[in-house]
């Protein structure tokens, strides 16, 4: 079962007059989150955060990396340059390289440690044996743990943990000795398993303990950094276990490497049943054919995981204990798969290292997906004058006709918001109005078509300044001075269709046409330079609408501060262009670029699919555009700003383009905003639904539209009037 996840986009401008240095513009989430219960969002939204950041620095796959000597002594000091990593045998490059080692750099947080008591598959007497065991090992050292520890227990009732991970042991021997973690983490509810190998009780033990191992898998995928899992029991008695589709062992590989989790086995007990050699089965399944219950038995797990499987011992204490010893000495490599129109296309890992006579434990695998990367629609390119001829050749085409042939277009220059106006007049009907609109705002961002250029002499060096001196005096006097006035914002949404049932949240969708989805009116006050917006009135179309939205804030002023003060900062740049032939005359086009060490600029995205795709993402963003000024007043009279993203964000295109244009308030004119367009491309999460845990995962880009208009401008006072010859009334 899959469920689409809310995603976002709004514009919060905050005005403040030049030269005072705070936030001028950022670009905030607004969420609309499905009603779930889930952990203290505090918790969850710093945990997103950190692992968010990381995805724009790193590479799309990570793999912790331990090396160790012929003695199991870990092998630290080692460089990036040491590594050769084989994807499908091919040498591929490392996007990032971290080395750690425990008695030097340690990494944050550090390595936690996961043990897991499974109770069914044990019997009652070696559950006793289990629990007494694992209480020894954590009362050693006065109850002082060299790493953070969660416990995590099975039962034929469900499965619970500790509240959280902590080092002190002395609390965990408690948990253990009560028989009972505080936590639930969900409850079968129907019976207890019994240790028997009748073949239903097997069946259901199989199961049970793979729903187990992949719900904790999804418990720690919210928690950055490595983890070692230590499953403490002999494992499932997988001969009985059934038949298994490639998506349950695609699921269980993929959510173990996103949690970073190691698995390796602790036990003393073996099933007579279970004496065979796992490492015949270290073959990852390419097809629904060629699985089997052996795929998912918790030897190979361990091994594909990059953990170990370790020899049945008396002394579990002791085995632990020497499990977990140098956890934080490991690397970190991250890399970007290749790009694969396959779904769950599996590739190979091996890591060589330049060291005689060592030992390299990682994931030795992972499964490729063509959703990892963005792939849009290709679609025919054409200039502003080949679109107005082609339109002219398609006259008399049916409306859906028509519609069809814009949404496969895509302009290479910029078409007016003039000429836009006269050529959605000549079109047959609503759906190829609606195409044309969308085509002509996703070229809002370029430059306009050569004859809208005027190639005059640009302006010398002095009077450029001059221009920019003006423009200045404008945002800093004029803009402050408007009255206090309303006015309607229309705003048209559009977006993509939504994800059929049969469509697969792996690959791309194949419909990326958009199409209206939501009309919004709202009267906007603007008082004291703030807006103020009243209660919108929607009209959604059938089958749009759905609970997303990308708003835009501070069009009558904000943003024109933080573009020129952000223009005005240190190691911002700022340089003529050209001269544009706009609707009142001859215009003077400047461009900037403000780097993200300008802290006046952050981009925004709801939701992160980690965890569950109801926590939104914050990060400070560079931005870049084109001032178009009246070189005469200084007045703006069309501005763009493009955050600049880093790579491997869920959110890889933010852009606004607002026009101004004279308006008549109060039998005065002013200069204000007429027309603006919002742009967003960002990725869909899908939220899934397995081992009795929901958790979000990335579906394909989409791109998402607005389009607004502002009209209906009134002063905002009271009039009163005294009338003469008027009768009192008692």
């Amino acid at each position: 079962m899959r469920a689409a996840a809310s995603t976002v986009l709004a514009f919060w401008f905050s005005f403040c007059v030049l030269g005072h240095g705070q936030d001028l513009m950022s670009v905030l989430p607004n969420p609309k989150p499905e009603n779930r219960e889930v952990e203290p969002k505090l918790d969850l939204a710093k945990r997103a955060s950190q692992a968010a950041v990381a995805d724009a620095a790193e590479g799309y796959i990570r793999l912790d990396v331990t090396v160790t000597d012929r003695t199991g002594k870990p092998v630290t000091g080692l460089g990036a340059g040491d590594f050769t990593l084989l994807d499908n045998g091919q040498v591929t490059k490392l996007v990032s390289f971290h080395a750690f080692d425990e008695s030097a750099t340690r990494p944050d947080p550090p390595t936690e440690v996961i043990l897991v008591i499974d109770t069914v598959n044990l019997s009652p007497q070696q559950v006793t044996t289990a629990d007494r065991e694992v209480e020894t090992f954590l009362h050693a050292n006065g109850g002082h743990l060299a790493q953070p520890t969660i416990l995590y227990r099975l039962t034929g009732w469900g499965l619970s943990r500790s509240e959280a991970p902590t080092t002190d042991g002395n609390v965990l021997a408690a948990e253990v000795a009560s028989g009972k973690e505080p936590q639930v983490v969900w409850l079968q509810g129907v019976r207890t398993i019994e240790p028997h190998l009748t073949a239903d009780y097997a069946r259901g033990r199989n199961s049970f303990s793979l729903a187990a191992l992949g719900s904790i898998a999804i418990e720690e995928r919210r928690r950055p950094g490595r983890k070692l899992l230590l499953w403490i029991g002999p494992g499932w008695p997988v001969k009985a276990g059934g038949e298994y589709l490639l998506d349950e062992i695609v699921e269980m590989s993929t959510r173990l490497r996103e949690a970073r989790i190691g698995v390796s086995t602790v036990t003393a007990w073996r099933y007579p049943e279970m004496e065979f050699s796992y490492e015949s089965f270290l073959k990852h399944a390419t097809s629904d054919k060629e699985t089997s219950s052996f795929d998912l038995q918790l030897e190979v797990l361990a091994i594909e995981s990059g953990g170990r499987v370790m020899e049945p011992a008396t002394d579990l204490a002791g085995e632990i204990a020497h499990a977990i010893k140098g956890a934080d000495d490991f690397y970190r490599l991250t890399f970007d798969p290749p790009q694969t129109d396959t779904v769950d296309e599996y590739h190979d890992l091996k890591i060589a290292v330049d060291r005689p006579d060592v030992t390299v434990r990682t994931d030795t695998g992972y499964y490729d997906q063509p959703v990892i990367y963005d792939q849009p629609a290709t679609r025919g390119r054409m200039a502003l004058a080949q679109l107005k001829q082609t339109i002219t050749n398609a006259h008399g085409r049916r409306d859906d006709d028509l519609a069809r042939l814009l949404s496969r277009l895509e302009l290479t220059e910029r078409m007016s918001s003039e000429e836009l106006t006269r050529w959605t007049a000549q079109m047959p009907g609503a759906k190829s109005r609606a195409a044309l609109i969308v085509l002509t705002d996703q070229s809002a961002l370029l430059k306009p078509a050569a004859d809208a250029i005027v190639h005059d002499a640009a302006p010398d060096f002095a009077t450029q300044r001059q221009m920019m001196a003006r423009t200045v005096d404008y945002v800093a006097r004029a803009i402050p001075k408007l009255p206090d006035f309303f006015a309607t914002r229309t705003t048209v949404r559009y977006e993509e269709p939504k994800l059929k049932d049969e469509e697969t949240w792996k690959t791309v969708v194949g419909d990326q046409t958009l199409h209206p989805a939501e009309t919004t009116k709202v009267t906007m006050h603007i008082r004291n330079g703030k807006e103020v917006a009243d209660v919108e009135s929607k009209k959604a179309r059938k089958g749009h609408g759905r609970e997303r939205d990308l708003v835009t804030e501070g069009t009558f002023g904000p943003i024109l501060s933080t573009v020129v003060l952000g223009s005005a900062a240190q190691h911002s740049q700022m340089g003529w262009s050209r001269w544009e032939q706009g609707p009142g005359g001859r215009e003077a086009v400047f461009s900037y670029v403000v780097p993200q060490e300008t802290p006046l600029f952050a981009v925004g995205f709801c939701c992160l699919a980690d965890p569950d795709g109801t926590v939104h993402f914050q990060k400070m963003s560079g931005f870049h555009g084109e001032i178009a000024i009246d070189p005469e007043t200084g007045a703006i009279l069309r501005i763009t700003v493009l955050a600049d993203l880093e790579p491997r964000l869920p959110l890889i295109e933010s852009g606004v383009v607002v026009e101004y244009a004279p308006v008549t308030i109060g039998e005065k004119v002013y200069i204000c905003p007429t027309r603006s367009i919002s742009i967003s491309r960002s990725r869909t999460v899908r939220v899934l639904h397995e081992w009795n845990e929901s958790f979000g995962v990335y579906g394909p880009f989409e791109s998402m539209v607005n389009d607004v208009t502002f009209s209906d401008y009134h002063v905002f006072r009271s009039t009163s009037r005294i009338l003469a010859g008027m009768e009192a009334v008692p």
